[in-house]
């Protein structure tokens, strides 16, 4: 067990937050990752450099070469393997850990921070199949200092990456700079494993709460009925999830120059998939996840923007039996604070 020290504390600091920063150099508890290594994820991580290492991508190398699966490339282990999702928010089941990093910020009251250095040390590989836990500690703070960028304090943090049978993965240490101090606020606590990604989704927004389902009868539901509006805010960074979601990188989704000049939009702009499951979403979240979704029309005639509020509201045109099934017609609008974009319709059957 490592002792709780540091060679350094800021004394200006409230006892509360030295006793909590001494509390985290002792290694955390080691957390699952929320997925094992998938041939999927790293085929995506391969594609995006351009990586043809036979060792990732060809099992019957692998096997030759004495492993059992293909092998994880090193750099994906650390994000696309061990990270945390942001939602749903809180976890259905246990309380993820968050990246000590943003404690530390959050104690030393410092919003921006930046990593400085990064230190790899690589132990056995990981395969398609393994589970990465994740645990990790803070080694050290600096006194005050002046940089560049502005003045803050410099910490050290380590993260030790194992299979699920304890072999040791990855050692990683990272270098730290936290500044900005009265220059801009920390972002509010919330849902989410960053601050920072909730701050640019503006996620509070939205919630982060699952729905309380209820499953919606036939029989409740009449024609004309209003279902409930549903917004969600269209960050550049929500555009850009989305690519990596869709696998869809045509540049006018995630590109703004290339959005305004060959696009003619005002930015970066969601794509037809994102409008798709947004109306299956709105019209699950109102008849609940027994109903079956039959038809969905999407009519792309305006666009949903960066920076835009996407606006969904419904109305039920037609209920009605056929074939043996409790149907309903609901009319769906996509729309911004600017008016209708999209319109839609859906056939939805009901208990």
């Amino acid at each position: 067990m490592t002792v709780a020290y540091l060679d350094y504390i800021p004394d200006y600091l409230p006892e509360t937050n030295q006793g909590r920063l001494v509390e985290l150099t002792i290694e955390s508890r080691s957390v699952p990752a929320p997925l094992e290594i998938n041939e999927y994820l790293i085929r995506h991580w391969c594609e995006t450099l351009e990586d043809g290492n036979p060792l990732y991508l060809d099992e019957a190398y692998a096997r030759e070469r004495g492993y059992d699966a293909r092998v994880a490339p090193f750099g994906s282990i650390m994000t696309a393997f061990t990270m945390q999702y942001r939602w749903p928010w809180p976890p259905s089941e246990g309380e993820p850990q968050r990246h000590i990093h943003y404690e530390v910020k959050e104690l030393l009251d410092l919003p921006i921070g930046i990593i400085s250095n990064i230190e790899v040390e690589t132990g056995v590989r990981a395969r398609v199949g393994d589970r990465i836990s994740v645990s990790q500690r803070l080694v050290s703070i600096s006194p005050w200092k002046k940089t560049r960028v502005g003045e803050g304090h410099f910490w050290v943090m380590e993260r030790y990456y194992r299979n699920q049978d304890g072999e040791l993965v990855i050692t990683e240490k990272m270098d730290a700079f936290g500044y900005g101090r009265g220059e801009v606020e920390l972002p509010a606590e919330g849902g989410g494993w960053s601050p920072a990604v909730e701050d640019v989704l503006q996620g509070e927004k939205t919630g982060y709460s699952v729905p309380e389902y209820r499953t919606l009868a036939w029989a409740d539901v009449s024609e004309g009925q209003e279902l409930p509006e549903l917004r969600m805010p269209i960050t550049f960074s929500r555009c850009v999830y989305l690519a990596s979601a869709t696998r869809d990188f045509s540049p006018q989704h995630s590109n703004t120059k290339y959005a305004q000049e060959r696009s003619r939009t005002r930015d970066v702009f969601v794509n037809t998939p994102f409008n798709l499951g947004m109306v299956d979403r709105y019209l699950i979240d109102w008849a609940g996840p027994e109903a079956e979704i039959k038809k969905i029309r999407v009519s792309m005639r305006g666009n949903v923007c960066a920076g835009d509020d996407m606006i969904i509201t419904g109305r039920v045109t037609k209920r009605y039996e056929q074939d043996g099934e409790r149907l309903v017609d609901v009319e769906v609008i996509i729309a911004t604070e600017e008016g209708p974009v999209t319109p839609c319709s859906a056939t939805v059957a009901l208990a």
